[in-house]
């Protein structure tokens, strides 16, 4: 089910946790695994390169870019050599690869849709993330046609998954994940959760998933069913059972643009709260 695994590297340590996720899965479901930094072309071009040299005193443009551009290739060799040896060392099945370009959409397109993207939630150029239009994970999220796997800040085995289930079909593929992980993976139990607006209107609604679940999912499984709105349910639940959960599998961006522009979307919501990983499928 599962082709080969990305994993975004910038030098963050939040960069270096998405890495040892990516070794972890590559050794567990033995996968190759391929370590990617992207020298972001928006250091090296446009208003931020010229304030930069206008700054520090170089006359021109021309004079710093090849600089900074053999600083930044430095780094990248840096970087994904540490990434190498790691996985050696590890006994992953490992490559790594490098590319000029916007990080978001090099990543995207490198992969095949059977493959597994791994990013850290908080990347090396953060404090930019205005100017470049929201973060790398989000985008990356948004833009792949693979699933992709947002790490948070400490790395652990996965043993305890949540699947928040809600019934459309993006949620139906996430469950081929869960079966998956779940074959492959020594997990030790799997909650599946699913969020309703109003208990006795949707007793039907709940039964109805529960039957689905038992057909869809492969793995003994409990069940917990909630109400109310469902980003703050599910991240109220996340954040108080943080220590008993590994990982969140579950459908990405399952409402329409025009909604997700106005209220937002409950996977965004997700993805900005959760204190544990996020495995987005699409």
């Amino acid at each position: 089910m599962i082709g080969r695994i990305l994993v975004g590297l910038d030098g963050s340590k939040s960069s270096k946790v998405a890495g040892e996720y990516g070794i972890y899965l590559s050794k567990t479901l033995k996968r190759p695994v391929v370590g990617i930094h992207i020298i972001d072309i928006r250091l090296l071009e446009g208003p931020f390169l010229a304030d930069i040299s206008g700054g520090l005193g170089f006359s021109t443009y021309a004079d710093l870019l090849p600089k900074i551009k053999s600083i930044l290739e430095a780094k990248a060799d840096v970087i994904l050599d540490e990434f190498a040896a790691t996985c050696r060392e590890k006994g992953g099945d490992c490559s790594i690869a490098e590319a000029y370009g916007i990080v978001v959409d090099e990543i995207v397109n490198m992969a095949d849709p059977e493959d597994l993207i791994v990013i850290g939630k908080k990347g090396q150029h953060l404090e930019f993330s205005p100017l470049f239009l929201g973060s790398t994970a989000e985008g990356i999220a948004r833009k792949s046609k693979s699933p992709v796997l947002i790490t948070y800040d400490s790395f652990r085995e996965i043993k305890n998954i949540l699947f928040a289930f809600d019934g459309r079909e993006k949620s139906v593929h996430a469950s081929l994940y869960v079966n998956y992980l779940a074959k492959h993976i020594p997990t030790e139990n799997v909650k599946v959760i699913s969020v309703f607006e109003d208990k006795v209107k949707d007793s039907e609604k709940k039964a109805e998933f529960e039957n689905r679940l038992k057909n869809l999912l492969e793995v003994n499984f409990e069940f917990i069913d909630r109400y109310g709105q469902p980003e703050e349910i599910l991240e109220d639940y996340i954040s108080q059972n943080k220590d008993s959960i590994d990982l969140v599998v579950m459908g990405a961006f399952g409402e329409s643009t025009v909604k997700e522009l106005i209220l937002g979307s409950t996977t965004n919501y997700i993805l900005s709260k959760s204190p544990v990983p996020v495995l987005l499928v699409k």
